[in-house]
């Protein structure tokens, strides 16, 4: 080993000169520039990229309150059709009874045509099942009543109106109808003594025995004895003969209704078939979006972080990706409104009552109550995980902030198996819930296909609570997950808080999760339980 001389520099060797030292002290000064120029520059990068980030974040949030405002509109402006259109429909109704009363057969018959006309521009063709509309539509338009239940026909009798009362019966309204009182058209017309509208009457089918509420026949109120005279003569073989035939073209009419009825049933429910099917086709083309946003932004941070001189390139393709999730997310909203408009459609030609979702109801502020402690053990009895429904997001956002283990299914970082693994471990370890924001799209699947990746048969142990059972969760397991997860870490008294829940923003998940899953539905402020 050499000897050093007092200088510290070794035998043989020469000392620095001064003007190494400078050289050394230049060197080192220009490196300190160099360092802080490039500081300054990636200080000044990562401030472009945060106000970038920030600028698209607001964007997003601009156009989230878009669509939210557009859909609002959209809703405001079908409400104050719907308004308009109940306006016109009593509007008319109210045209026609007065134009019945006062024997205007102009108006009565322009009335008769608006309804036609607007069947044809709501698409109701002239075939077999269209026809039956019409018919169905223009029944309740001369059959409608007033505020006293007195019918066209019967206003038409009580102002002595034949030509008006022989038109109604032709388009189907009943001669024997009662309104006010229990009174009859024939008992109208006899009171008001107008003898011409009580003949017609009699000859369509209008029974002189009926009775009003206070006992009296049309006979007996009667104003004219030539009124008396014709109801007195009246033979009633005649009026059981139009009775029964009346009866005959009632019962042909419920069953060509009835035919009616059930093929548009069976229409409306192939629609809503198909309609599920898009919508789904719209949510599997959603998470695939949503997957390669993720892998767009992921490769725009790698960018960023070795300084590859390619950002501009990846943070326009974040951009596309991001204008691509925003286009299929509204194209999956209006695919599940039309959908539900569908159901709506069949349920009102079924008569079924209001389509609900089996399962729990509560509110925002209640979900704490309801998952987390579980309150009256609703969720322990019925056995299943539940799956919380909430189109409004709320549910999620709650969730996440809890002290759970929370997985983002629309990231897939998220969803790499060993993250999955090391999040049931988690939460079974401390003894906290486990979340799967399941979001807009159908996911569920997803989930489980990666849980199988993780261990086979995970899945369904995992829904039916058996890896609690008899240490099953050992499994899981691995020798490098260090003393934090050694088996003695796991502690029953913990285990018994574990939870799984499942969030969605679907209205209507698929009958696959409702069968799986205990569905729990968030209600909007005041809407009611």
């Amino acid at each position: 080993m050499p000897k050093r001389q007092k200088n510290g520099t070794c035998w043989g060797q020469r000392a620095p000169t001064l003007e190494d030292r400078a050289a050394t002290v230049v060197q080192g000064a220009f490196r300190r520039l160099l360092a802080r120029r490039e500081l300054a520059r990636r200080r000044q990068e990562h401030q472009e990229y945060l106000e970038q980030m920030e600028k698209l974040q607001r964007e997003a949030f601009l156009a989230m309150v878009r669509r939210e405002q557009e859909a609002a509109r959209r809703q405001r402006e079908e409400e104050e059709a719907a308004q308009r259109r109940r306006r016109e429909e009593l509007q008319r109704r109210h045209r026609l009874l007065e134009a019945a009363f006062e024997g205007n057969v102009g108006d009565i018959k322009a009335v008769l045509k608006e309804v036609e006309d607007l069947l044809t521009s709501e698409g109701v063709d002239h075939d077999e099942g269209g026809r039956a509309q019409r018919l169905q539509r223009r029944m309740d338009m001369v059959e409608c009543e007033d505020s006293n239940r007195n019918t066209p026909l019967s206003e038409a009798a009580a102002g002595g109106q034949p030509q008006v009362i022989q038109l109604l019966a032709e388009q189907g309204a009943n001669p024997n109808s009662k309104g006010a009182f229990g009174r009859t058209p024939l008992y109208r017309a006899a009171f008001g003594g107008h003898l011409e509208a009580v003949e017609v009457l009699l000859k369509l089918g209008a029974d002189p025995r009926i009775y009003a509420e206070d006992g009296s026949t049309p006979e007996q109120v009667a104003s004219l004895d030539a009124v008396v005279s014709v109801l007195q003569s009246w033979d009633l073989s005649l009026t059981e003969a139009m009775l029964q035939n009346m009866e005959a073209e009632q019962q042909r009419r419920a069953q060509e209704a009835q035919r009616h009825k059930e093929a548009e049933a069976q229409r409306l429910n192939f629609r809503v078939q198909q309609l599920t099917k898009e919508q789904q086709q719209c949510h599997k083309e959603l998470q695939q979006a949503y997957c390669e946003l993720n892998r767009r932004i992921t490769e725009h941070d790698k960018c960023e972080r070795k300084q590859m001189g390619k950002t501009e390139l990846t943070l326009q393709a974040v951009r596309d990706a991001e204008a691509q999730v925003d286009r299929l997310r509204q194209e999956a909203q209006k695919a599940e409104e039309t959908l539900a408009m569908a159901r709506l459609a069949l349920r009102e030609q079924t008569q079924e009552e209001e389509e609900d979702v089996p399962g729990l109801k509560c509110q925002v502020t209640e979900l704490h109550d309801v998952l987390m402690k579980d309150v009256g053990d609703r969720i322990r009895n019925d056995g299943r995980w539940p799956l919380v429904i909430d189109p409004s997001g709320q549910a999620a956002t709650f969730l996440r902030y809890q002290d759970t283990n929370y997985l983002d299914t629309m990231n897939p970082e998220h969803l790499r198996p060993e993250r999955m693994r090391l999040a049931l471990l988690g939460a079974l370890r401390y003894g906290k819930p486990l979340v799967f924001d399941l979001g807009e799209v159908d996911m569920f699947q997803v989930v489980q296909r990666q849980l199988e990746e993780v261990q086979a048969g995970l899945a369904q142990k995992l829904l039916s609570r058996a890896l609690l059972e008899e240490e099953r969760y050992r499994s899981l397991l691995r020798p490098a997950d260090g003393p934090e997860y050694d088996p003695t870490q796991f502690q029953a008294a913990r285990l018994a808080h574990f939870h799984l829940f499942f969030v969605t923003k679907v209205r209507w998940p698929p009958a696959e999760q409702l069968r799986a899953l205990l569905p729990v539905r968030v209600l909007l402020p005041g809407t009611s339980l």
